[in-house]
């Protein structure tokens, strides 16, 4: 499973696809709260729906017959509770054709463990999840599965309609056109890719609709973003007619990275690191906060299950992007190293603490520092001053330096050329 943070961002992301997805304002909420694993809690689901009801199993990657008669891919979506918490939900409530109806697990085995709720008109409005704009409004039909867990939802719909909803989701509606368009390529291409994986083939889903793949109807299709997923229809990004993994991202430091900062021995042939100054006058771009000592030693004692006392702590690695890939907390019992970008993140968080933008502004920090291109003041027994740039995992495009090549005159093509390496445009067959 790829990290979108997105946006990404929220992956970042804007996050990352994979990552998620992360414009700063509309991603920040969930780069913020982004976890290694979703954890998927219990919940618990109910009752008969107007009109035809299937019981059968969620078929595979099916194609829809389109009005110009070619066939469009389907893609299938996992729904994740309001807290994008868990894949379970403790009952369904959903108005389609004017009409509500409520599921429980309980009435969901009593009509043989799965139901299929056709396309309704005017979409499905589920009631019991809430997103930022309230409750989300789905395209497609919804298949319900009782687990033991609770209810699983999936939203079975046309790639280029998941696409209305998610580009509005991972990228500001007010950016851009070319920038839109170039996000709406990335976001297809990571989608299509993961639809012949099936990484979620337990639950009858290709992916979900949160940080952890990209952020779907978080934010409803919107005129702008509409129009870039037209314009681009059926396009993703290749290199050797195989689509590329085209990770994105909110915000730079000034230079983008490759996936060395996750481990890769050399880099992706797709990926290259380049310089991005685009974003430089973004807020983003650079910030700094102060975690106090006693959040590190938490932070120890996460990491290795045994409280201890923090002696120092340093940065011993950097890729040549600048990313911290290596940190070591020295305590009274031994050293702990840390070695991936985003354990990094994650044991330097800022929840709890005041993160100073390089406008000014103080934003509430969350479970992950900003990016991992940084650098640390200490000072000992008192906190650690962590004085960084960039927004989400750095690799990719970065979301707002896309808007201001955009605005510089740049067309989606080129921003895509510009930050992915030896690609070209194809079309989905």
């Amino acid at each position: 499973m790829c990290r979108i943070m997105m946006l990404l961002f929220l992956a970042g992301m804007i996050t990352v696809n994979g990552v998620l997805a992360e414009q700063a304002d509309q991603k920040s909420e969930y780069l913020a709260d982004l976890k290694k694993q979703m954890q998927q809690e219990k919940t618990r689901p109910g009752e008969t729906i107007q009109g035809e009801v299937s019981t059968s199993p969620v078929e595979q990657n099916k194609t829809v017959e389109t009005k110009t008669g070619g066939e469009e891919p389907m893609i299938r979506v996992l729904l994740m509770d309001s807290g994008y918490n868990s894949y379970f939900h403790p009952e369904l409530v959903f108005v389609c054709n004017g009409k509500e109806t409520v599921y429980t697990p309980e009435t969901v085995k009593a009509e043989g463990g799965s139901v299929t709720v056709p396309e309704c008109g005017d979409g499905i409005r589920i009631t019991s999840i809430r997103r930022q704009n309230g409750n989300p409004v789905y395209e497609g039909s919804l298949h319900i599965m009782a687990k033991e867990e609770g209810i699983v939802a999936v939203n079975e719909l046309p790639l280029e309609s998941y696409l209305r909803a998610v580009v509005p989701s991972e990228m500001p509606s007010g950016y851009e056109k070319e920038a839109l368009k170039a996000q709406a390529v990335c976001a297809r291409t990571y989608a299509w890719i993961h639809m012949q994986e099936h990484g979620l083939e337990e639950y009858g889903a290709d992916v979900d609709d949160s940080v952890n793949y990209q952020v779907y109807q978080n934010i409803p299709p919107q005129e702008s973003t509409t129009e870039a997923v037209q314009e681009t229809k059926g396009q993703i990004l290749c290199q050797n007619g195989e689509p590329v993994e085209t990770y994105y991202f909110s915000t730079s430091a000034g230079v983008t990275s490759t996936d060395e900062i996750w481990g890769a021995d050399t880099a992706a042939s797709y990926l290259k690191s380049v310089p991005c100054e685009f974003d430089s006058e973004e807020p983003w771009s650079r910030w700094q906060v102060e975690i106090p000592w006693q959040n590190l030693e938490d932070s120890v004692e996460k990491e290795t299950g045994q409280p201890g006392s923090l002696i120092g702590i340093s940065i011993t690695e950097k890729q040549e992007s600048g990313a911290v890939t290596g940190l070591a907390a020295i305590t009274e019992t031994g050293t702990l190293d840390l070695e991936d970008e985003y354990s990094i993140r994650e044991f330097l968080s800022p929840a709890g603490c005041v993160i100073t933008e390089k406008d000014g502004t103080g934003t509430e920090g969350g479970t992950l520092l900003p990016s991992s291109y940084f650098e640390l003041t200490v000072v000992p027994q008192k906190s650690v001053i962590v004085t960084g740039g960039g927004y989400g995992h750095g690799v990719g495009m970065s979301q707002n330096g896309a808007n201001e090549m955009a605005k510089q005159g740049y067309d989606y093509e080129e921003i895509l050329d510009y930050f992915y390496k030896d690609v070209e445009l194809e079309q989905i067959s």
